[in-house]
């Protein structure tokens, strides 16, 4: 891991982006296609993001309520739309440029606060959380780029005497994180703390990085009520303030954060593997957390809620296992008070680690590998600032071939199943070729999207009206991405099944499958966010009115 720094950065720069060229042509799947909706209203009328229904998810057919994100990232992937049009590789190639700015901007900062910085950078871009995330049109690691890049931007222009330059900078950085997810709006808290933190101290660094987010962020608060009766980002209060939980969904969430945080980045499991068998400091934590984790998995995970759809695996359970005594004993490790509470910039990391881990536990509506993303930048910062924490360069080469192999095998399978959905919409197309009837869909994600390509449209759920099929109409149906319920319609109809098609797969690896109990995406999906598997990507059918 030796090097000057400008071979570092081209190690870097290859570590990140190579990985990512061969899933450019993957289909578009998950929320993405609500984000290329959105930038195809934002060509047609650039001030109004959201003026377009879509039947999405149950909450509201307008773009404007059922659509929580900010349009930032659709704005930068209009603009590609409109050069070169809506081929899947160009809006993949479109986003580019974003993990790069994440792994140069930890760079960064790693440089700054721990010294030696490519190892906590190698291990970042190569987490399953990173590198699959970065191979979607997702809003994850964007954000996480200008979150990163502000925070590098703020510490630049506290460096000396303080760079104004670099304070606007960062204040510039912070806005568009909180545009492009409304989660980032956490930046500003954080560097409002940096402010207090980190000298120098002055009123005029904190006007500097907290005007361009406020102003910005109440410019969009009050055009957005303009337009849609309601600041846009109040529309996400909703998932985390009127949330009526259960206890047994409450703790199966909190469960869920540290088993996620563990097996999505995987350093936090090799981290806690060698303290276990090293000994000596720092091994009790290891049994305590190795502990935890069974009792988690024997008594909180397979009776939580939502329920899931098959029971939990030995597999499963021994990742789940694992991944929550990683994480659980990297987290007490890195937020012991004779770590946390040591400098300013020990303060300003615990502060940074400890608000998303509240998020994650506590406020997010449900648990998935972005969230784990979100905690992996200061829990590396933290790990090799620290010698009595910080890993070797063996241990740091290990692990990053290893999380490589197998986040490019994950987001192989991601691929696959994503392209499923294409090639099926294609096939029901050439299926159905020029005969008569309307052509509807019961399906979500990228399923949706393609269909609606081939001149699909969905069956509405109850609350949203009635969907009216006659003699002769086609279906097209997949079981893994059914989002809403349109039972009771369909069930007035009856169905002649005319073709099935059932995805199996080479690899034994599942991201987003009910069946297999991976849920990269969400923890409702599945135990973990990953799973063994050889049970059918998915199945899609397609059916007659008769």
């Amino acid at each position: 891991m030796s090097g000057t720094p400008r071979k570092q950065v081209f190690a870097l720069a290859a570590l990140t982006l190579l990985p990512l060229l061969p899933f450019l042509p993957t289909a578009i799947s998950i929320d993405a296609p609500v984000f290329v909706a959105v930038a195809r209203q934002i060509l047609e009328a650039p001030a109004d993001p959201f003026g377009f229904q879509m039947i999405w998810d149950p909450t509201s057919p307008d773009a404007a309520s059922f659509n929580r994100n900010p349009p930032l990232l659709s704005y930068w992937i209009a603009l590609f739309m409109a050069w070169l049009g809506e081929k899947d590789w160009v809006l993949h190639a479109a986003l580019l440029p974003f993990p790069l700015v994440a792994a140069f901007s930890f760079f960064g900062i790693a440089r700054r606060l721990c010294g030696e910085a490519f190892g906590s950078v190698a291990l970042l871009v190569t987490t399953p959380a990173f590198l699959v995330l970065a191979t979607t049109l997702l809003l994850d690691v964007p954000a996480l780029a200008f979150l990163l890049f502000a925070v590098y931007a703020f510490l630049r222009g506290s460096e000396g005497e303080g760079a104004p330059g670099w304070q606007w900078v960062s204040g510039v950085a912070i806005a568009a994180a909180g545009l492009t997810k409304y989660v980032a709006f956490a930046t500003a808290p954080l560097l409002a703390a940096g402010c207090v933190l980190l000298a120098p101290r002055s009123a005029g660094r904190a006007l500097r990085v907290l005007a361009p987010p406020l102003v910005a962020w109440t410019l969009w608060g009050a055009w957005t009520a303009h337009l849609y009766g309601t600041p846009h980002f109040l529309g996400s209060t909703d998932v985390v303030f009127d949330r009526d939980l259960e206890p047994k969904e409450f703790w199966n969430q909190v469960a869920s954060v540290p088993v996620y945080c563990g097996a999505a980045l995987v350093f936090p499991i090799a981290w806690w593997a060698t303290r276990l068998v090293r000994g000596g400091r720092g091994a009790e934590l290891a049994v305590i957390g190795v502990l935890l984790g069974t009792a988690v998995v024997t008594f909180v995970l397979p009776g939580g809620e939502p329920p899931r759809r098959n029971p939990l695996e030995v597999d499963e359970a021994v990742l789940a296992a694992l991944g929550f005594a990683g994480a659980f004993a990297l987290w007490l490790a890195c937020l012991a008070p004779a770590r946390s509470l040591g400098s300013a910039e020990d303060r300003f990391l615990s502060l940074w680690l400890a608000g998303f881990l509240v998020w994650s536990l506590f406020l997010n509506w449900h648990v998935n590998a972005a969230d784990a993303l979100l905690a992996a930048p200061p829990l590396l910062l933290i790990l090799f600032r620290h010698a009595d924490l910080r890993p070797g360069p063996r241990f740091v080469a290990a692990c990053v071939a290893l999380q490589l192999a197998l986040s490019l095998l994950l987001a192989t399978a991601d691929a696959i199943q994503a392209n499923f959905y294409r090639s099926a919409a294609e096939r029901i197309a050439a299926e159905i070729g020029s005969q008569s009837g309307a052509r509807w869909h019961v399906g979500h994600w990228g399923f949706q999207h393609y269909l609606a390509k081939q001149g699909f449209q969905p069956v509405l759920p109850p609350q949203y009206g009635r969907s009216e099929l006659h003699e002769g109409d086609w279906v097209a149906s997949a079981r893994n991405v059914s989002q809403l319920d349109v039972s009771r319609d369909m069930n007035r109809y009856r169905l002649r099944a005319v073709w099935t098609w059932t995805e199996t797969s080479w690899l034994p690896l599942r991201t987003t499958n009910a069946d297999a109990g991976g849920g990269f995406y969400s923890h409702h999906a599945g135990y973990v966010p990953f799973a063994w598997s050889k049970l059918p990507v998915d199945q899609v059918a397609l059916g007659r009115v008769r």
